[in-house]
């Protein structure tokens, strides 16, 4: 049989067709190839430099410093970029972008080169370099807070009675608690660390279950009792979202937050007091133990005046203490309590107590108090028992038109505080508004980190508690309305 000489051509050609052909396609498909290679390994870098910049926004929601930003987001992404090749530049604040300058925001911005394969050597590309960048940093969540509660698992404060203005009370039933027969208004957010449980804003459960403790708990003896806040945020639950509303009309209708993260201590960097800290309003004048019982209304006032005490107890009569810092490091030998003011007509303005459990307390060197740090007073399995614990100061807000405000002085640390504890010192603080015989007032920032406070009465307080543990008792409507806020809840997020 004879061969067909046309097919015997056409298939000459086609091998020769393919021949040419067949190492051009094999380029394109090393071409793809690399290409696929360089948009595995920018994703690769993109992921590292987003993870780099969150943690590196991380640091700086706990108030580390520029450097200490930079280095964090810097080491992170050395230990999981996967090449030896590339360049790593982190940024704080950054230098480009939408968020240029912003100092709650971090840049990350990693470079390498793709080592590339025959397809694209052959057209003099021996190389492709690629870019990734990242910023992260953080956005206030709630609006300024006017409360801030940072134990996340605190003991179980009770408090026996205490002279004749505060009954016994039972240990706490949540990080913070309402009580009372009134409701309490907050014109700020309410942000509670405590983790235990209860339901979220959703009516789901918190933790194990619905029972006690909570994060937050109203307790009422009237369904009057309940707390009002523009911003409620809590890392645990309430007990019933019944108890709970919104205060004001801006922002979103959305104001309870449960299960949420932690915020840290806005006041972790307050110095104690000290002459070299603050020597215009810190003194180091030794005034022993003061007990104080004048004539009211008509005797004539004691002047107090700044420096170290080792207890104030004001029974009665009228009672001037002078501009400054008064520092309190022991208890009266009667009561036990640091400092009382039971009765009498009190005049502290531009006041702050400094409260140490600690009756070698230096004012020159802050010690032993300044080496007290983030670490809770019962690490290392040392918690004392805090039940029935007697209060560090009792005061009793409301008679003969008292008047208790903080330090004003700009160029001072303690600018706008009025009460301190020590932070490892967990002794209840109490202040009692009863109204009785006038309309006194507290106000300014009430810090005690790891400390259990009580406030009870009715009235308005121009007042900041960041605070352990906060125990509210509302005789009657109670308003907490501070002309100085608190800094809000804030969250990382990645934002370019």
């Amino acid at each position: 049989m004879r061969r067909n000489a046309g097919q015997s051509t056409r298939r000459g050609k086609v091998l020769v067709f393919l021949a040419v052909l067949l190492p051009t396609l094999f380029t394109f498909l090393l071409l793809v190839l690399d290409g696929s290679n360089v948009t595995a390994s920018f994703r690769d870098a993109q992921q590292v430099a987003d993870t780099a910049a969150l943690s590196g926004a991380d640091e700086l929601f706990f108030g580390s410093s520029t450097s200490e930003v930079e280095a964090i987001a810097s080491a992170f992404a050395e230990a999981n970029v996967s090449t030896n090749s590339a360049t790593i530049e982190v940024n704080c604040p950054p230098l480009t972008g939408s968020f240029a300058g912003s100092s709650s925001h971090v840049e990350v911005i990693l470079r390498d080169a793709v080592r590339n394969s025959f397809g694209s050597t052959r057209l003099g590309n021996e190389e492709t370099t690629i870019s990734a960048r990242s910023v992260a940093g953080l956005k206030a969540v709630t609006d300024d807070s006017a409360i801030i509660v940072l134990d996340d698992d605190p003991p179980p404060f009770a408090l026996s009675p205490v002279l004749p203005i505060v009954p016994s009370l039972p240990a706490i039933l949540g990080g913070m608690e309402v009580l009372g027969l009134g409701q309490v208004t907050v014109d700020g957010a309410v942000i509670v660390n405590t983790k235990w449980g209860g339901v979220d804003e959703h009516n789901e459960n918190v933790g194990k279950n619905a029972l006690p403790p909570y994060g937050i708990s109203c307790t009422p003896i009237l369904a009057t009792s309940k707390l009002a806040a523009t911003d409620i945020r809590t890392s645990g639950g309430v007990d019933r979202l019944q108890n709970y509303s919104k205060f004001g009309s801006s922002g979103s209708e959305n104001f309870l937050h449960a299960k949420r993260r932690p915020v840290p201590d806005p006041f972790r960097e307050l110095p104690v007091p000290t002459v070299g800290v603050d020597a215009t309003n810190v003194k180091a004048d030794f005034h022993g133990g003061r007990t104080i019982v004048g004539i009211p209304l008509i005797g004539p006032p004691v002047t107090m005046r700044p420096g170290v005490y080792e207890w104030i107890t004001v029974l009665a009569g009228r009672v001037e203490f002078e501009p400054g810092v008064y520092i309190i490091r022991n208890t009266d030998p009667l009561t036990q309590i640091s400092l009382t003011m039971l009765a009498g007509e009190i005049q502290a303005d531009g006041v702050m107590f400094y409260i140490t459990d600690n009756a070698g307390y230096s004012p020159t060197l802050g010690t032993p108090d300044a080496s007290d740090g983030e670490t809770r007073p019962d690490a290392g399995g040392l918690l004392a028992d805090v039940v029935g614990l007697l209060p560090s100061a009792v005061v009793n807000i409301g008679l003969l038109g008292s008047d208790i405000s903080p330090i004003n002085d700009s160029s001072s640390p303690f600018d706008g505080f009025s009460f301190y504890q020590r932070r490892t010192d967990r002794r209840p603080m109490v202040f009692v508004q009863e109204n009785l015989l006038g309309n006194g007032s507290l106000a300014g920032h009430i810090y005690s980190k790891w400390g259990h406070v009580i406030l009870a009465g009715k009235g308005t307080f121009d007042a900041r508690f960041v605070v352990g543990t906060l125990r509210i008792i509302a005789l009657l409507d109670m308003d907490i309305r501070p002309t100085i806020d608190l800094p809000p809840a804030y969250d990382v997020y990645l934002a370019e």
